[in-house]
């Protein structure tokens, strides 16, 4: 009986390490955008397709995080174009990675669509988090 409590113990104190070192990633990077201007996005709503069949419906909002309040109006100005480069960017990764099934992975998200906001603003200008990712079943 010791030994399945002390497994047991075990078991819960591992998985509840990495957790806890993810939500202090979280609150770092939560301090780091403490004060620069941001731009909320207005939510990206869509069908999930896999192979012609519509499988549910996802919506994603997102915010964009500027270094320095110089960036922002020229953020502003480029709004439209980001918008159409999410636009196609999430349909092509929601046909590979989406699944009604699972919740929609953040990390995966922004790590996809760093590149395009990369391409349109210059490197270093914004940084992009999701701060809405759901999915519903048909």
């Amino acid at each position: 009986m010791r030994l399945f409590l002390t497994i047991g113990l075990l078991l819960v104190t591992t998985i509840s390490l990495p957790g806890t070192s993810r939500a202090s990633e979280e609150e770092e990077q939560a301090e780091k955008t403490v004060g620069k201007p941001k731009i909320e996005m207005v939510p990206f709503n869509f069908s999930v397709i896999k192979k012609g069949v519509v499988e549910g419906q996802a919506s994603l909002q997102f915010v964009l995080v500027m270094e320095n309040t110089t960036d922002y109006e020229f953020v502003r100005t480029r709004l439209p174009q980001i918008r159409s480069d999410f636009n196609t960017a999430l349909t092509m990764l929601s046909r590979q990675h989406f699944n009604v099934n699972r919740p929609i992975d953040p990390d995966v998200v922004k790590a996809y669509l760093t590149p395009y906001v990369e391409h349109r603003l210059g490197s270093g200008k914004a940084e992009v988090f999701v701060k809405q990712a759901l999915i519903h079943p048909n």
